[in-house]
């Protein structure tokens, strides 16, 4: 997949995240998001852009918040909301990994 089409899905379902309320459909489409930050690095770093990775960012910001903002409605129970907030940890740690993969020393030119 290439990555404006592997943004473009991530933007898509992250703009889902930001308007679901059902539970189960809630957490499908961040188990999407959180895959698709997964096989990221499994791409070539030359074929993402520095400006791609700051989208890529900005979206994982707007994933927590969206994280966050389900937490704090107190819509769901104590276990749900705690698998929600390890899953804030989980969408960190991959965007760490991509940071980390994106600037890897062997790549003079980033």
């Amino acid at each position: 997949m290439t990555t404006p089409s592997r943004l473009d899905e991530i933007d898509t379902a992250v703009q889902e995240l930001r308007l679901e309320q059902q539970q189960s459909a809630f957490t499908r489409t961040l188990a999407r998001i959180v895959s698709a930050l997964g096989v990221i690095p499994d791409s070539p770093p030359q074929d993402f852009t520095a400006a791609a990775i700051v989208r890529l960012r900005e979206l994982a910001d707007e994933t927590v918040a969206a994280i966050e903002r389900r937490i704090d409605s107190g819509a769901d129970n104590d276990t749900t909301q705690q698998r929600l907030a390890g899953t804030v940890y989980e969408v960190r740690r991959r965007m760490e990994v991509i940071d980390l993969w994106f600037h890897r020393p062997s790549d003079p030119q980033r």
